[in-house]
């Protein structure tokens, strides 16, 4: 639902990445809203107002337990350099 409303947002509304934030901590923050897994969420929106894609920072805060995320995604390897004990790779094409 995160991702989606995200993906809504931004490309139908034209919102920035700053402005997705606001607007999902808005929402995240009702009282009769429940999240799981909060921390994580919170550290993806925060990683995503500093400029990476919500998707990846999702998958990132999700893989805090994990020795290596493995993406295609060369940016995003390069972007995520010391957010997370988590070491991103990329999967080279053979």
């Amino acid at each position: 639902m995160i991702l989606e409303t995200g993906w809504v947002l931004r490309t139908l509304y034209g919102f920035e990445p700053s402005e997705v934030c606001t607007a999902l901590r808005k929402v995240l923050g009702l009282p009769n809203v429940r999240v799981n897994h909060g921390n994580q969420l919170a550290l993806a929106l925060q990683w995503h107002e500093a400029g990476l894609d919500l998707a990846d920072t999702l998958h990132l805060a999700q893989s805090q337990n994990c020795a290596a995320l493995y993406t295609f995604d060369q940016r995003f390897v390069k972007r995520s350099v010391g957010l997370d004990e988590c070491d991103v790779r990329a999967v080279l094409p053979k």
